[in-house]
């Protein structure tokens, strides 16, 4: 991977180098402004994987760079990192909207720095995924149909769902945060007898239950701060972020008592309701910025490892180990 830092701060850019060369990252290209920055890139035959942009810099301010950086077609995907020293709120909005990646202020502990670049790169690549789902629901609204069975451990994310991301785009959501406390309730929602509808159903009938029960999902939501991401085997990650958090026990209710006509195949015989299933994952709705991270990496870590291995049971080993971190969240809490 091959980096483009833009600081007009020499002192600070030679940390920033030495930092990620302990981390393993080597290949990192300086730029003193905005103007060598882009000499730079087009004297290039191939683009940066990832740019980190000071914000504070002369002429053109590192923001005004991420702007017109998102307008090349070598640079629309990038993970674009903004570095700066300044404490101003508005300057976070204004570098997303600009097409900014991450936002981080200084000074930068090189464990942060090189888990966000990471973070970074793998949004690229679900980016990538997401477009692969999205082509996928279009070809199964056509009249010929997908003769393949959808993978079990298969991530997918509809961009047509409000709220709804890939993982590690609902990730980097939650480590944006300010350290604290917050109304968040997390839940994990589940598919019965999603391996043997797998297996039964063609790939596009199972596309098209997983868009609905999603659709489902965000329509029981009414805020803007849902988080919601597939992360394969018929399981969501549930985020509800602020004041609608306080209504869990509904919202839970609510899907937990729907009756959902997306599983009601009738070349599917799964031996289940057709009722998902919803569980939280703590009984808490003060969660800290890093309790709620955990609990999230919790449970797609789990889905992880039962991609690796068929366990028996999974259901009842997977209620257990959610007892077990309840108890351990009401401690820490």
């Amino acid at each position: 991977m091959h980096i483009l830092l833009v600081d007009d701060d020499p002192v600070f850019s030679d940390i920033i180098i030495a930092r990620l060369a302990k981390r393993g990252q080597t290949e990192v290209t300086r730029a003193e402004s905005a103007k060598h920055a882009l000499d730079l890139i087009d004297s290039r035959s191939r683009p940066f994987d990832c740019y980190l942009l000071d914000v504070m810099m002369e002429d053109m301010n590192g923001i005004e760079l991420c702007h017109l950086l998102r307008q090349r077609a070598d640079c629309k995907t990038a993970p674009m990192i903004m570095l700066t020293a300044s404490q101003e709120a508005p300057l976070m909005d204004q570098a997303f909207k600009a097409g900014a990646t991450d936002f981080l202020r200084k000074p930068l502990s090189e464990v942060e720095l090189a888990g966000r670049i990471t973070m970074a790169m793998l949004l690229v690549e679900t980016t990538r995924n997401e477009k692969t789902s999205r082509d996928a629901l279009q070809a199964l609204l056509s009249s010929a149909p997908i003769p393949r069975t959808l993978a079990v451990d298969e991530r997918l994310c509809f961009s047509d769902v409000n709220g709804m991301m890939d993982y590690y785009e609902m990730e980097n959501h939650l480590l944006r945060l300010k350290d604290g406390f917050y109304q968040i309730s997390v839940f994990r929602i589940r598919v019965p007898g999603f391996e043997k509808r797998t297996k039964q159903a063609q790939r596009s009938s199972m596309l098209r239950q997983l868009h609905i029960i999603s659709e489902q999902i965000s329509g029981a939501v009414a805020t803007k701060r849902l988080l919601l991401t597939y992360v394969g085997r018929g399981r969501f990650i549930c985020c509800i972020v602020g004041r609608q958090s306080r209504i869990s026990t509904p919202f839970q209710n609510r899907l937990q008592n729907t009756d959902c006509e997306a599983l009601k195949d009738p070349g599917v015989k799964s031996g289940e309701d057709n009722s998902i299933v919803v569980t939280a994952l703590s009984d808490h709705h003060i969660l800290t910025k890093a309790t709620a991270i955990d609990l999230v990496r919790n449970e797609f870590d789990l889905v992880a490892s039962l991609n690796a291995a068929s366990l028996p049971n999974v259901d009842v080993i997977e209620d257990s180990i959610f007892d077990r971190t309840d108890k351990l969240v009401g401690a820490a809490t």
